[in-house]
């Protein structure tokens, strides 16, 4: 059809609106594909190896070898095999801890050179590698034994290498290695850890309490009970993979239909311009459906290209990624990616069918007039509206008033800038919350609370006196009843120990002989003072109930707080009972007495290696938002100054200059700006509180939202640059439109 080269010239006289539409389609596809990609082949890859390496389900120590394990296996319906483990410090740097490989849990994957066949040799984890310098054939030793690399590997059960198991991080320097049963043997120190697969992936928990009952009977005393549920070496990376499918599809969508939007717009516009042609050529014999083909052809094609480019853009990115996070912070063997068709077809299919339907809902409206009707011209085009004639526009100015009206009359434009500026401060917003919001939980845990340097952890309970500069504490890990995923830790401490500090709210210090609980716990489990919490133990099943006293002003986990002596009395432990001790410095405990050390004062370090993908985020988040911002500000003034070309020409005529004119045309948008900036600050923080609370329930870590005012300003400071400089920009539009245009109109 001739009408069709219409279109390439419009594309090519309105081009920097068009490709700023390109853009955001781009953006939307773009993230689609590579968040969604990126969480399904991780997905993918953490699962399988799960599941072909058969990951344990729960792991615990005993007070002795267990008698028979096919009995105990046939009776709990698990599959459970011991292994050992013995930490070796090197002689260079670093310390290896040793495994012995399992034939039936936790079996070790060898991701590159070959497995365990001689004497001496050992496979370590290829982080470790990475770092000194290794490769296969290498020796490494300490001051009694050799061994030599044969290759990498890696463990189901330490997919995130931590050494004790509350680590945040790996300690520097750490790393994992496997040896043979033979070689372990030179270690007579060395640890026995029982792990267990249950049969029935539809009731673990249920065979859990079967396995727990079965050791019971059998009379032997356990210790590190840990589920995989609450095991950071292997739920660590479900926090990525959760924030990437979590982020897959609002971000898209939010952006498709912006771009509904200001196409809606832009078509609806364009067909009220071009109403005395449309009913000359009805008049001529064309048919509704070929102009309504006719006007849906820009929107398609935009929307095709930029599916396509951000669809091939965004799987260019996949391998990187999940490579990168299997190759830096998790050791998962890595596998060819899947490109899932239905993915790809979307990323491209969506866009087109969000601005295809808001064109052709558009352009049916106003095609469906006569011809008559169409051919004169924009009858209804000076239509006072209900809001115009309400607010009484003749008391104001007349700056004041031609740019409400103008406002007024462009309503559609109005709720897309609105909308536009609302998405990119939320996005802004939300990148920035997240930072804060980390730095706080980690300050409120060390620089609020703990004024000791070290905490020590023992494998068995212990009595009597403790180091000078040390209290005692005792654990037991819990779960409200009804709530297995929010594990937290039962905690007793001595009343007078100086250097835990509990404030609540109000900042006063709360008294260590009552019962307290950290906020997390508190908002999670919808608790206050005087609230009674029923919980249960995870080490014996046990049911206890305990009244809250006060809540702690902290966002260092989840925990009940309570005097150590009410703490033995209530579990049944001998009085003056401790499963560890906080100190002021080094304590000289043996490696094979302690399931944990945490470095209390390393934490911050902790939290700058944990916060730097946050912080990539961020930045990206920022960026894009800029951009978008940038893109919708500039798309909505170029339209306002083109359907104002008329009346900036009679303007000029009539002597107002260029900086008189652009005040009159584009500064009556600013307040919508402001309005949509601050109607992002609550829907971000509504957003992020659903997201944080999925995320809790995924990882059990509760995140708490904390809105620091100056990035709040920050974002708003940035948002308001983009908008004055993206119109600034815009406005030298105002500079090509000629007076002679007013005099044609009027010829005409």
């Amino acid at each position: 059809m001739a009408l069709n080269k219409r279109i390439w010239r419009t594309l090519s006289e309105h081009k920097g609106r068009y490709i700023g539409i390109f853009i955001l389609i781009f953006l939307g596809s773009f993230t689609f594909i590579a968040a969604k990609g990126f969480g399904d082949n991780y997905e993918r890859l953490v699962s399988d190896f799960a599941q072909n390496n058969w990951q344990e389900d729960i792991s615990f120590s005993i007070d002795r070898p267990l008698e028979d394990i096919a009995a105990l296996e046939r009776e709990s319906n698990a599959a459970i095999e011991s292994y050992r483990y013995y930490d070796l410090p090197l002689t260079g740097s670093g310390e290896l801890r040793l495994l012995t490989p399992q034939q039936k849990v936790n079996i070790p994957a060898v991701t590159s050179g070959k497995g365990l066949q001689n004497a001496g040799d050992i496979l370590i984890d290829p982080f470790f590698a990475a770092n000194h310098g290794l490769e296969i054939g290498d020796k490494v030793d300490d001051a009694e034994k050799i061994f030599e690399i044969a290759g990498t590997m890696a463990l189901p059960h330490y997919v995130y290498p931590l050494k004790y198991i509350n680590d945040i991080l790996p300690p520097s320097g750490f790393g994992i290695g496997l040896v043979s049963q033979k070689d372990m043997d030179a270690f007579p120190e060395a640890v026995t850890v029982y792990a267990a697969r249950f049969a029935d992936r539809d009731n673990i928990d249920g065979q859990i309490i079967s396995l727990r009952n079965a050791l019971n009977r059998q009379g032997v005393q356990v210790s590190d009970w840990i589920d995989a549920e609450n095991n950071k070496r292997i739920r660590m990376p479900w926090a990525t993979i959760t924030g990437a499918k979590t982020m897959a599809v609002p971000l898209p969508v939010a952006m498709f239909f912006l771009c509904c939007l200001i196409v809606g717009v832009i078509i609806w516009r364009t067909v009220k311009a071009d109403s005395v042609i449309i009913g000359t050529l009805y008049a001529q014999g064309y048919r509704r459906r070929e102009l309504v083909r006719h006007y849906l052809a820009i929107p398609l094609l935009l929307a095709a290209a930029g599916g396509m480019t951000g669809v091939f853009l965004g799987l260019v990115t996949i391998d990187p990624a999940v490579s990168y996070m299997a190759n830096s912070y998790y050791i998962i063997p890595y596998q060819k990616l899947v490109i899932s068709v239905s993915d790809v077809l979307a990323g491209i299919l969506l866009p087109m069918a969000f601005l295809g339907l808001a064109a052709l809902l558009v352009t049916r409206r106003e095609l469906g007039k006569t011809a008559g009707e169409l051919m004169k011209g924009g009858r209804g085009k000076a239509k006072v509206n209900f809001l115009e004639s309400r607010l009484g526009l003749e008391r104001f100015t007349f700056h004041t008033r031609f740019q409400l009206r103008e406002q007024l009359r462009s309503i559609p434009q109005l709720l897309f800038l609105l909308f536009g500026v609302t998405a990119a401060s939320m996005m802004m917003l939300f990148g920035f919350t997240i930072n804060h919001s980390m730095n706080a939980v980690f300050q409120s845990g060390t620089d609020g609370m703990y004024n000791y340097a070290w905490e020590y952890s023992f494998k068995e309970t212990r009595r009597g006196e403790v180091p000078d500069g040390a209290a005692p504490f005792n654990a037991l890990r819990c779960y409200p009843q009804g709530k297995e995923n929010a594990e937290f830790y039962l905690t007793g401490i001595e009343p007078d120990a100086g250097g835990i500090i509990l404030r609540g709210a109000d900042g006063k210090i709360l008294p260590k002989n009552q019962v307290n609980i950290t906020r997390p716990m508190a908002d999670r489990l919808k608790l206050r003072v005087g609230s009674l919490v029923t919980f249960v133990s995870k080490l014996d099943g046990q049911i206890y109930e305990l009244a809250v006293d006060g809540i702690i002003e902290t966002y260092a986990g989840q925990f009940i707080y309570l005097p150590l002596d009410a703490f033995n009395s209530l579990t049944g432990q001998p009085e003056g009972s401790y499963t560890g001790v906080f100190s002021t410095e080094v304590l000289p405990y043996e490696e094979w007495e302690l399931s944990g050390v945490k470095d209390l004062q390393n934490l911050n370090n902790a939290m700058d290696y944990l916060a730097a993908p946050i912080i990539l985020a961020a930045v990206f988040m920022t960026v894009i938002a800029g951009l978008m911002g940038a893109i919708i500000i500039f798309l909505v003034t170029s339209l306002m100054i083109e359907e104002n070309r008329g009346t900036i020409s009679l303007l000029k005529v009539f002597g107002y200059r260029e900086k008189e004119i652009g005040s009159l045309i584009l500064d009556g948008s600013t307040w919508v700006v402001v309005a949509g900036f601050a109607l992002g600050v609550p829907l971000m923080l509504a957003a992020a509180g659903a997201m944080y609370a999925y995320l809790g329930e995924m990882i059990n870590m509760v995140l708490p939202i904390i809105l620091s005012p100056v990035y709040v300003l920050i974002s708003f400071v940035l948002i308001i640059a983009v908008y004055l400089l993206t119109r600034r920009f815009s406005g030298r539009k105002l500079l090509n439109i000629s007076m002679s245009e007013a005099l044609k109109a009027g010829s005409e």
